[in-house]
């Protein structure tokens, strides 16, 4: 299906985010602007400038006698929108954005560490690693992935597949081959996005060859709902979760750790504020948010205490200074 040349497509609450992306991507003019659904019109191209866009609904856009050249625009779905901004994509976005979680923050982490400013040291699960921030060189930004791309538009969310490719792009990927059954792939299809949709296209064949790389990066762009499905039909692609835990949620924003044991509940014990605390050391990849920091004003002993169930028991004991 060829698309049109000059095309308009109304702005809605439902697509106003995809939209006003691209055009913050492209634009040239009028930068601070933020579509509006109900309120303005994406355009292929501005016939006076850069802006990409036009105030006003479609009966101002097609009869306003000062634009007669929007006349020869045609109105394009969401469906088709993607079509065209998406016909010649680049492999990767430029700006690109993914949100720290317990699951990728190693190796988030590892790659943030070594590409941002060193006096930057507070990069956790639950903020949003970026390519470059437009302001600094932390390389992040403090919040949300959906934050983030409310905040710069420009950005554009990547998978943890993605973000492999651009940061290790010489690394092999895609390497120990595998089959799924056909229905099941026709499965996975029926239900993609448009993203998605390339992404089986690319890296899965029509018999359902693929390799265990590509069932974890569809696993990755996949939705909440999708998520465990893949996981499900696929347990042999995902190793082990980890042994440690992730006490990320238990930190503040801010550099000062957060109490296990709650301040109140030490207050009443006569203990110290900082008893015990989520360690926080972003220079120790092995103890940051997956241990536990005992305070310096007691001295502590660990000693066996018998055993429980046939197993010994362990007990820490603070003692004063």
């Amino acid at each position: 299906m060829k698309h049109p040349e000059k095309w308009y497509i109304p702005v809605t609450e439902e697509n106003h985010d995809e939209l006003e992306r691209w055009r913050q991507s492209v634009a040239t003019r009028y930068m601070s602007h933020r579509l509006r659904p109900k309120l303005d019109l994406l355009l292929s191209k501005h016939i006076a400038d850069g802006s990409y866009y036009f105030a006003g609904n479609v009966d101002d856009f097609r009869h306003n006698p000062i634009y007669k050249e929007y006349r020869d625009y045609q109105e394009i779905t969401l469906e088709q929108f993607r079509q065209i901004t998406n016909s010649q994509p680049m492999k990767h976005p430029e700006h690109w954005c993914i949100e720290a979680t317990g699951e990728n923050f190693k190796e988030l982490y590892a790659w943030w560490r070594n590409n941002a400013a060193e006096r930057y040291t507070y990069f956790q699960v639950g903020h949003t690693l970026v390519s470059d921030h437009p302001h600094d060189e932390s390389k992040y930004y403090l919040g949300s992935i959906a934050q983030c791309l409310n905040s710069y538009p420009q950005f554009v969310e990547i998978t943890l597949e993605q973000f492999r490719e651009i940061t290790n792009p010489n690394q092999t990927t895609m390497s120990k081959s595998i089959q799924i059954s056909r229905d099941l792939l026709n499965a996975y299809y029926d239900a993609a996005t448009l993203e998605q949709k390339e992404y089986l296209i690319k890296y899965f064949k029509l018999d359902g060859t693929t390799t265990e790389e590509a069932i974890r990066g569809l696993h990755d762009m996949a939705c909440e709902g999708w998520k465990p499905k893949i996981k499900k039909n696929h347990p042999n692609c995902f190793p082990e979760d980890s042994k440690y835990f992730d006490f990320s949620g238990h930190v503040r924003n801010s550099s000062v750790d957060k109490f296990i044991i709650s301040a109140d509940v030490c207050k009443s014990l006569g203990l110290a504020p900082g008893f015990i605390q989520v360690r926080n050391n972003t220079d120790n990849p092995k103890t940051h948010h997956q241990s536990f920091y005992l305070s310096s004003s007691y001295n502590w002993e660990l000693v066996q205490d018998g055993t429980e169930e046939g197993r010994p028991v362990m007990a820490l004991i603070p003692t004063k200074k």
